[in-house]
């Protein structure tokens, strides 16, 4: 049994509703139930009756959520007389992310140090699939990435958390024939040397075209890379919208527009951050997720 446990339970009891509580509790609908299924196992009884109509304490369970109510109490009024003793926040921040908001992220970071200097901070740079790993092995608090449905249905126990909608475009330098296109096709892009971010998302969606001979000069990880070919006019690159929304490199250039794709090749993902339920967020995280969202979010990127 942990604290989150006590959470659930408590928030359920006040809505009457799992999937209202998931919602108040920014975690998943499968993450909560799991969590009361299992305190339930631990505890070897029932405490909630579930219905189409909502989730209603049994006896049992409403005695123990009356003292889980006093022991969260209890809880915040430890943390509040802590915090009172100093002006400052601790703890550290640890996140995990692709390139694109790096610079955003690093800025944040240096923003909430100066305020807070008695704070530590982590920032790891790889792919999606190092990312989630890392969260899910508890090594960093916070992922940011480019996701789909299928990560939120994958990964049970984690939170997703969407900063933008985001689509697939094309980038061609202002000189390009292309750059005067509305929408670009499958086979405009034929006899194109194109250049690619190593993603799985942007190769998944390479392998949605038919089997044209396109001309794939190289992938990279580099985004100066990119943003040169790009200055140069020696290749197209195709990528995510955001990223030159976001990514310092690319967003600061003017020598390249972006194009979108016609459809059926108009697909949409999200960017966002996620993080493990399970573990859920310090003080610190809370505060910078919070910069992430009105510096993200609300200046509209």
């Amino acid at each position: 049994m942990n604290i989150e446990q006590l959470k659930h339970m408590v928030e359920i009891d006040k809505t009457g509703s799992l999937k209202e509580a998931a919602d108040n509790l920014h975690i998943t609908l499968p993450a909560l139930s799991q969590s009361i299924k299992n305190l339930e196992k631990e505890l070897n009884i029932m405490i909630f009756h579930r219905s189409r109509r909502g989730s209603i304490p049994t006896e049992e369970g409403h005695r123990l959520i009356e003292k889980a109510n006093s022991a969260l109490l209890k809880i915040q009024e430890f943390m509040d007389e802590a915090e009172a003793y100093t002006n400052t926040m601790n703890g550290e921040i640890k996140i995990a992310t692709y390139p694109g908001p790096m610079e955003i992220l690093v800025h944040l970071i240096t923003e909430i140090k100066r305020e807070y200097p008695n704070i530590k901070a982590s920032v790891y740079e790889n792919s999606t699939e190092y990312i989630i790993d890392k969260v899910l092995d508890g090594e960093v608090d916070v992922g940011f990435i480019t996701y789909t449905e299928k990560e939120e249905k994958k990964y049970r126990n984690l939170v997703f958390k969407k900063l933008l909608d985001g689509h697939m475009v094309a980038a061609v330098n202002k000189k390009s024939p292309l750059a005067k296109q509305t929408l670009i096709t499958e086979e405009m892009l034929l006899n194109q040397p194109i250049v690619l971010y190593n993603d799985r998302y942007i190769q998944e969606f390479m392998k949605g075209f038919s089997s044209l001979p396109f001309d794939i000069l190289f992938t990279t990880n580099n985004v100066d890379t990119i943003r040169n070919t790009l200055e140069n006019n020696t290749a197209i690159n195709i990528g995510f919208d955001y990223a030159f929304k976001t990514d310092a490199g690319l967003s600061r250039s003017d020598q390249y527009v972006v194009v979108n794709f016609a459809p059926p090749h108009y697909k949409t993902y999200s960017f966002g951050y996620f993080y493990n339920a399970s573990n859920g967020l310090s003080r610190i995280i809370r505060e910078f997720l919070k910069r992430i969202h009105r510096t993200i979010v609300n200046n509209e990127l």
